[in-house]
C-alpha cells in the first residue's frame, strides 16, 4: 500500500542551536515518505545558513518579516504532504517512529482533522504549562480523547481541512490562535484529538517570548477569538471568563500593564474581529459543551495557577 507523504514543518525564529536539535529528530524519522521543511520568520542569527549547510535535504521557506503564527500557514502551503506535522523549533520528536504513529492515528480516525501530542518538559514529566485541553491533566494526560484545542507547535493536521477553514488568523500573531483554528475546524464538522501516543519534548526558551508580550496578546486575542467564532451569549461569557483569569494571572506575575494594554487594543480591534465574524451554529455550540463536560471550572484554573504560574 502506498503511504501518504507527511511533511514535518518546523517554525523557526532566532533559535539556531535549538533548531539544529529539532531538525536532527525530524530527519531521523523512520517513515519513508517524509518531507521536512523549515519556515524561518526572518531570523538574523544565521538559522537559514545552518539549514542550508547542515541539512541539505531540508527545504527552507524564508519569510521577509516575522509574521508570528501566520508563518505556519506558509509551511502548510509549501508542504508536499497530505498530513503536516507543525512543530515549533523548541519542540523535539522523541522517537524515530513518531511520524509512523501519526499516520496510524489519522488512518484509524478519519474524522480527525488535527491530532495534538502529549508535551513533556525537559525533565520528562508532563509540561503542565502546555496543557490546554478541557480535562484534568492529572487524570487524562495518558488517555486519548476528543478535545477542543489545537496545540499549534506540537500537532499534526490534514492539510485539506486546515486550508479549507483558512488556517491561522494572521492578526492574532501569538496567543489563542490554536483555539481560533479549533473552533473553525469543529464548525466544519471535524474532530480534534489529543493523543499521548506521540510525545514531544518542549525546550522552553523564555528569552524568546517576553512575559509582557504573552499577557498582552493573550488578553487582546481572547476578545477577538470569542467575537470571531462564538454566538452572542457564549461570546460574552467566554470574554468575561478569560479576562478575569488574565487579570488574575497578570497581576500575580507583575505584568498588569501588559493586561491593560491588551484590553485596550482588544477593544480597539473589535471592528476588525467582527468583520471576520462567522459564529458557530447551535449544533456546534452543543457539541462544544459536550466536549467540555469534564473541563475544570474557573476556580480550579485559579488554583492551578496558584500552585504553578503557567504563563
Amino acid at each position: 500500500m502506498t503511504r501518504p507523504v507527511v511533511t514535518v514543518s518546523i517554525l523557526n525564529y532566532q533559535r539556531r542551536e535549538i533548531l539544529r536539535r529539532a531538525l536532527e529528530r525530524a530527519v531521523g524519522q523512520s517513515y519513508p515518505a517524509l518531507d521536512v521543511l523549515v519556515v524561518d520568520n526572518a531570523s538574523t542569527d544565521g538559522s537559514d545558513r545552518l539549514v542550508e549547510r547542515e541539512f541539505p535535504l531540508v527545504r527552507l521557506v524564508r519569510l521577509p518579516e516575522n509574521i508570528g503564527c501566520a508563518a505556519r500557514n506558509a509551511g502548510v502551503a509549501a508542504a508536499k504532504g497530505e498530513i503536516v506535522v507543525t512543530l515549533d523549533n523548541d519542540v523535539l520528536l522523541t522517537t524515530a517512529d513518531d511520524v509512523r504513529t501519526i499516520v496510524d492515528i489519522f488512518e484509524r480516525r478519519p474524522s480527525v482533522a488535527c491530532a495534538s501530542f502529549k508535551i513533556l518538559s525537559e525533565t520528562g514529566g508532563l509540561s503542565r504549562r502546555d496543557w490546554c485541553h478541557p480535562r484534568d491533566w492529572a487524570r487524562f494526560a495518558d488517555e486519548e480523547f476528543v478535545t477542543d484545542y489545537v496545540l499549534e507547535g506540537a500537532s499534526a493536521v490534514r492539510r485539506d481541512a486546515f486550508e479549507r477553514v483558512g488556517g491561522y488568523w494572521a492578526p492574532l500573531f501569538l496567543g489563542h490562535e490554536g483555539l481560533d483554528l479549533a473552533l473553525r475546524l469543529l464548525e466544519a464538522g471535524h474532530d480534534l484529538l489529543y493523543s499521548p501516543r506521540v510525545r514531544v519534548t518542549h525546550l522552553v526558551a523564555a528569552e524568546a517570548r517576553p512575559s509582557s508580550r504573552i499577557y498582552y496578546t493573550f488578553t487582546r486575542n481572547a476578545i477577538w477569538v470569542a467575537l470571531r467564532n462564538r454566538r452572542g451569549p457564549d461570546a460574552a461569557r467566554a470574554i468575561g471568563r478569560d479576562l478575569a483569569l488574565m487579570a488574575f494571572t497578570s497581576a500575580r506575575a507583575g505584568q498588569f500593564r501588559g493586561y491593560v494594554r491588551g484590553l485596550r487594543d482588544g477593544l480597539l480591534g473589535v471592528p476588525r474581529a467582527l468583520a471576520t465574524r462567522r459564529p458557530m451554529s447551535r449544533a456546534t455550540s452543543r457539541r462544544l459543551r459536550h466536549i467540555r463536560r469534564l473541563a475544570p471550572g474557573l476556580l480550579a484554573k485559579v488554583r492551578r495557577h496558584l500552585e504553578e504560574p503557567l504563563i
